[in-house]
């Protein structure tokens, strides 16, 4: 009985020993950093995709035509992120804090920053844009 024990306890030794070297195997051969950058990736055009969804909106009423010149004021309190479009009646809030400097940019700077890929960026646009 006491030799089988050992040699349950030697399997699952050398079990976790080749768990350890296959997971070391998949991150130096990249597969790993690959898929966490395909994640960050995956969230960049999801926020890609409601910025560009809440401008096609009002490309269609004609609306994003007056917007895009507006310039953008962001104002941040208890970890909640207020985003106005100066001169306009559109305002919202973001449920984090948004990183982005928008001192300077118009609405229509944003955007093209937000589909070069920057997040922050897109983020300004749903936070001042979306319903």
């Amino acid at each position: 009985m006491r030799a089988q024990a050992s040699i349950e306890y030697m399997f699952m030794f050398i079990l976790a020993f080749a768990m350890i070297f296959a997971a070391l195997f998949a991150y130096n051969s990249g597969y790993l950093p690959k898929t966490l950058q395909t994640g960050e990736q995956v969230g960049t055009l999801s926020l890609q995709n409601s910025a560009q969804y809440i401008v096609v909106q009002l490309n269609a009423t004609g609306t994003w035509k007056d917007i895009k010149s507006k310039a953008v004021s962001l104002s941040t309190s208890n970890g909640k992120t207020t985003c106005t479009v100066q001169g306009t009646s559109y305002s919202g809030d973001y449920s984090g804090v948004i990183n982005y400097d928008v001192n300077g940019k118009n609405m229509g700077q944003i955007y093209d920053d937000c589909m070069d890929g920057n997040d922050e960026a897109c983020k300004v646009i749903i936070c001042a844009l979306g319903s």
